[in-house]
Formats: C-alpha cells, structure tokens, sequence
C-alpha cells in the first residue's frame, strides 16, 4: 500500500508501531546533550511531530534509527 493512500488512522498506527520503540533511545540522546530533562522532553517532542509530519516520506526498508 502506498503511503498516500492510508488513512489517518493508518497512518498514525503505522508512525507509532514504527517510532514508540525508539523513543526511549531518542530522550537519552537528547538528555545526554542537553543534560536537562525538560528541555530533552521537549527536543523529543519537537523530533517526533516533525518525524509525523514528514512520515509520508519515509521509504520502508530504509534505517529509521537515522
């Protein structure tokens, strides 16, 4: 199924089965770089709309982690 064609509900199951695992990994990064956990929670949050808002553009089989 081509991305475009999934609904929202689709969509949104899709990003969260393929993104929720790795947002523990991406809170310690930003945590290691900003050495504050508001401010990290808040990079975090930041990176994970904008990784939505993009993810009609993400190519499956590609690395995710990058």
């Amino acid at each position: 199924m081509v991305r475009e064609e999934l609904t929202e509900a689709e969509r949104r199951e899709l990003f969260e089965e393929q993104v929720l695992p790795y947002l523990d990994r991406l809170y310690s990064a930003a945590l290691r770089y900003t050495r504050n956990g508001t401010e990290a929670e808040d990079l975090v949050q930041e990176a994970v709309a904008k990784a939505y808002t993009n993810f009609h553009q993400f190519q499956q089989g590609t690395n995710l982690r990058a």
